[in-house]
Formats: C-alpha cells, sequence, structure tokens
C-alpha cells in the first residue's frame, strides 16, 4: 500500500461519515459496493460501525475506497493513491470470486391467486421484498413512474434520480419500525421480450418468476423506500406486504400507473402522458424512444438545464393534436415517423442549439421549449407543400426573425404550464409567418 493501513481506514471513516447524512449518497455507495460482489452483511456493518473496516480484508478495504470515490469523486480515496498496481489487480481477483449472498431469479411465490393471465396476487414478507431491492433485482423504471429528477453530484457528474418525497418515506418507515403499518400493497411488473417472464402452476397456486425477467415497481416505491429504512430502525421487524405482480408490456404499464391514484400525487402533465388518451400521446411517446430530442422531452411542466431538456411531452402533444388530425392507428404512425426525420434534419442543422449541453446553445429563442410549437407548424407545412427537409434551414430562418415579438408571446403569464390561449396565438403567429414568408 502507498499509505499505511490505519491512514486508509481514517480516510474511509471520514468519507463514510460525510456521506452518512445523504440517503442518496448512501444508496450509490451500497449499489457499487453490492456491484463489486461485496456481502450485503458487510456493506450493513460498514454503514453502521466505524470500527468494522479495521476488521476487513485488503480486498474489500479496496473495493470501499473504489466504491466511495465512485460516489464521492474526492481524490484523496482514490485506489490508484492508496494502492500499488499488484494490489489492485489482485483485490479485483479477489472480489470478482466471491460469490455474491443476494437473491437471483428465478424465484417463487407460493400461495398466488391468479386474477386473470397478466395479473397475481400474493403475500411476501418485508424483509424479503427489501432483499429483492437490494439485490438490485427490483428496478425504477423511469418511463413508468413519476419521472426523473436530475441533480449534479460531487463529481461534477449529472446524476438521474427517482422523484421521492422524503417526508412521505420516513412517515412510513417510523409506522413500519414501530409496528403501527398496516399492511399495504407493492405491484411489481415482471416483464421481458426474450423468455416468458413468468410461469403459473395451477396444482400449486405457485407463481415463478423466470430467469432474464426484469421486475419493475409499478406502484409502491415509497413504501419500499420505506421498508429499506424500516429495517435500518428495526432489523427484526416482522410485517407482511400484499404483492400485486403483473405481467404488462411497456405501454400497459405506463397506462395502468396513469390510472393509480396514490398519496403522492402525480402532476397533471405527467398522469396525461402515462394515461396516452390522444393520439397525438402516443405520437409524442414514439418520439421519446426512437428521435434525436427523445431524452430531451421532459415529463414535468418545466424543462431541466442540468439534464439538457428542451420541451415538454405536454406542449408537444398540445401542438401535435392542434396542426395533425388523427384518425386511425396508421395515422399515428406516419406522423411519428415523418416526425422523427424531421427532427433528425433540425438538430443536424443546428446541433450546437438543441445540444444536451445548455451552455452551448446561444440563440435563446430556437431552443425555448416554446419554440416547439413553431417547429411542429413548420413540420407539418413542409409536409402540406411538400418541401424536402434538407431546405429545413431556410425555413426555419425565416420564422425566427421577430424575436420581440416572440419573446413577448414565449415569456406571458404561465405560457409553460397549458395556457391554451397563448399556445394558441403561437401556433396563429407560425402559420402566419410560414404563409407570408412562403419561398416555395
Amino acid at each position: 500500500m502507498k499509505l499505511d493501513r490505519s491512514d486508509i481506514e481514517k480516510l474511509i471513516n471520514i468519507q463514510l461519515e460525510e456521506i452518512s447524512g445523504s440517503k442518496k449518497l448512501k444508496y450509490q455507495f451500497k449499489y457499487q459496493l453490492i456491484e463489486l460482489n461485496i456481502p450485503v452483511d458487510v456493506i450493513e456493518q460498514l454503514l453502521t460501525d466505524a470500527d468494522y473496516i479495521i476488521q476487513v480484508d485488503n480486498a474489500i478495504l479496496y473495493g470501499v475506497c473504489e466504491a466511495l470515490f465512485a460516489v464521492t469523486g474526492n481524490e484523496d480515496i482514490e485506489p490508484d493513491q492508496l494502492f500499488g498496481k499488484r494490489e489492485i489487480r489482485d483485490a479485483q481477483g479477489i472480489l470478482k470470486s466471491i460469490v455474491p449472498k443476494r437473491m437471483e431469479l428465478p424465484i417463487s411465490f407460493s400461495n398466488t391467486t391468479k386474477i386473470k393471465y397478466d395479473s397475481y396476487i400474493t403475500k411476501i414478507a418485508i424483509a424479503e421484498l427489501v432483499k429483492m431491492s437490494e439485490s438490485q433485482l427490483i428496478v425504477y423504471d423511469y418511463e413508468t413512474q413519476r419521472g426523473a429528477k436530475y441533480e449534479m453530484n460531487q463529481a461534477g457528474g449529472i446524476v438521474k434520480t427517482p422523484i421521492v418525497n422524503k417526508a412521505s418515506v420516513k412517515r412510513i418507515a417510523s409506522k413500519m419500525a414501530e409496528n403501527q403499518y398496516f399492511e399495504d400493497m407493492i405491484t411489481l411488473n415482471v416483464y421481458s421480450t426474450e423468455v416468458d417472464p413468468v410461469m403459473y402452476h395451477e396444482e400449486s397456486n405457485t407463481l415463478t418468476i423466470n430467469n432474464g425477467a426484469v421486475i419493475s415497481i409499478l406502484d409502491g416505491f415509497h413504501r419500499l423506500q420505506g421498508a429499506v429504512l424500516a429495517l435500518q430502525m428495526n432489523p427484526n421487524l416482522d410485517l407482511d406486504m400484499i404483492l400485486s405482480i403483473r405481467s404488462y408490456d411497456h405501454e400497459t404499464a405506463q397506462k395502468y400507473f396513469g390510472q393509480i391514484n396514490t398519496i403522492n400525487v402525480l402532476k397533471k402533465e405527467r398522469r396525461e402522458e402515462l394515461a396516452q388518451e390522444r393520439m397525438s400521446d402516443k405520437v409524442v411517446a414514439n418520439l421519446q424512444r426512437k428521435s434525436e430530442i427523445g431524452k430531451q422531452i421532459a415529463s414535468s411542466s418545466n424543462v431541466n438545464d442540468l439534464a439538457g431538456e428542451l420541451t415538454t411531452f405536454d406542449i408537444m402533444s398540445y401542438s401535435i393534436d392542434r396542426i395533425y388530425k388523427f384518425e386511425r392507428q396508421l395515422d399515428v404512425i406516419k406522423t411519428s415517423n415523418y416526425l422523427n426525420d424531421f427532427f433528425t434534419y433540425l438538430v443536424g442543422s443546428y446541433p450546437d442549439e438543441f445540444s444536451n449541453n445548455a451552455n452551448k446553445r446561444e440563440n435563446r429563442i430556437m431552443s425555448h421549449p416554446l419554440m416547439f410549437i413553431g417547429y411542429i407548424v413548420l413540420s407539418k407545412f413542409m409536409k402540406d407543400h411538400d418541401i424536402g427537409l434538407e431546405e429545413i434551414e431556410q425555413y426555419v430562418n425565416s420564422i425566427i426573425t421577430d424575436v420581440d415579438k416572440l419573446e413577448l408571446l414565449f415569456n406571458a403569464k404561465k405560457s409553460l404550464t397549458g395556457n391554451k390561449r397563448i399556445r394558441n396565438q403561437i401556433i396563429d403567429y407560425f402559420e402566419s409567418k410560414l404563409e407570408e414568408n412562403n419561398i416555395e
């Protein structure tokens, strides 16, 4: 070692103390350790007993340093600064050889009732549910949940995290830990495009989640987080939860989540996005998955510059619904394909203005969320007039000449949060601008 072991142990304890007040950093630290095959019981000891680090072997000592450096970005704990190359190679080899003490698929649930072919119900001990979560078997699917928030970590990177009501998690955890929580329902979605996700045995009423399936939390994320915290507060907690297991495809899972009424109510924009009641919603959902700006279409009512977002699902869907006509699903497919091509040309023509790095965008009008109403109007104009997409630049340039007028429209009160009058004025403005400057 490049430093005395005792000095490395002190550095580790300093970092553990610094992350102890952040549930997010502790979760990321635990995740990194699990990825390194460090046993769950060792992880819990590290987080609860400052003296425990003295007992671990050199391989785990190295793994703890690697995990802490990944989470904090603190160069004082960087493994290359603390261990020799051979020590690192040996430690990595030892960690890879550890058989992780975590749950793996397939998993079976007895006493399961089949509601229909894709819906089942049973019960699960809270300790087993938490073990599934800590074994990384349960994922948070951002596309079927509340969405995400973006924050900058200590290393300067952008971290995508679930939207969580921390006060709600604490209330749930306290009641669970004190055995004052009434059994509630957790809903998991099990899906796969490669294997049969589940198998139900009628004779024994046993449901098996097959190896290769993906398990996501469909409802009850706050309860699951509360359960994790409750077990830390009370390791002897004995509580069963009602477990609903669904086997839905992506679109069905979104609609189901959009239907649910929970304590932590969904924002209107996200609820409408998940419900996908308008055909235009389906078009935007397709654009999110396939188009050049897909990941930059925000689910919330506002865009997040840290995440590089450009516009919102609601703005896009409203303008597409107004501008395009839909009668059948074929119209959805055709419009999705055309707009996918349109945004490929648009972003390719102005790469900096639609960059994921908001600091590279110089034209405040071109990347404004409401400007995407103008782009949708332009796309329909070009389609109707059979104008090739390679001519997109001259048409874009022709509709952004009156900056003062656009800023007045874009900055009107509540213009971003569903003011239909303003949105319709923006549509009228761009339609008239295109007719006026038609350069065919």
